[in-house]
């Protein structure tokens, strides 16, 4: 009897050494499950997804791919109060600082959206307006999978063909979340926000 404990302590004991082990293969394996980015191809237009951290990743990364020669403009969602236009939204006073783009070839698409669902309903008609056929959606790594979701759906019927690039975020390491709170929350709230909508919207 007491053999027999012991066998079983020791391969609990094993393969609690193996999971150690490996723990940081499926901790990144879950990271890198939120991240979605399809190759780019040529579109009409790079549209930045609200929201983002104030280092204005997803529009440098928007930046690069239009440099690039992946689109011929770049489009940046905000959410605006009545009385403001886009040169009040930060991101398009950063893009002019940047002295990069000519001013024609950003604009700002304003709404008062609360959610991505919200977001993709409120932009169709706008992008529809503009006679874009195909968007590249920039916005945050940890955004990309919901984010493809929601717009593939509530796109879904528009002959709008639509790809997600990743930006880089600063708050976000699929790599190593685990090790910094600030991206171990990120994560958490995405999951959570990935989960709601799944159930509910």
């Amino acid at each position: 009897m007491n053999r027999n404990k012991w066998k079983v302590g020791s391969a609990a004991l094993i393969l609690g050494l193996l999971l150690y082990a490996a723990h940081p293969l499926y901790l990144a394996g879950i990271g890198h499950f939120f991240i979605v980015s399809d190759a780019p191809t040529k579109a009409d237009v790079i549209l930045v997804l609200a929201g983002g951290n104030a280092r204005d990743e997803r529009l440098l990364h928007a930046i690069k791919l239009w440099h690039e020669g992946y689109a011929p403009q770049i489009a940046l969602s905000a959410v605006l109060a009545d009385w403001q236009n886009d040169e009040d939204f930060p991101a398009w006073r950063h893009a002019m600082k940047l002295n990069i783009l000519p001013k024609e070839s950003l604009f700002v698409l304003g709404h008062k959206a609360d959610s991505t669902r919200e977001e993709a309903e409120v932009l169709l008609p706008l992008v529809q307006n503009y006679g874009f056929k195909r968007v590249i959606i920039v916005t945050s790594n940890y955004h990309t999978r919901r984010s493809k979701k929601v717009f593939q759906k509530q796109w879904a019927g528009s002959g709008i063909h639509v790809d997600v690039s990743a930006a880089p975020d600063d708050h976000f390491h699929p790599d190593d979340w685990w090790k910094h709170r600030g991206d171990s929350r990120t994560l958490f709230l995405e999951a959570t926000k990935t989960f709601w909508y799944a159930l509910f919207e």
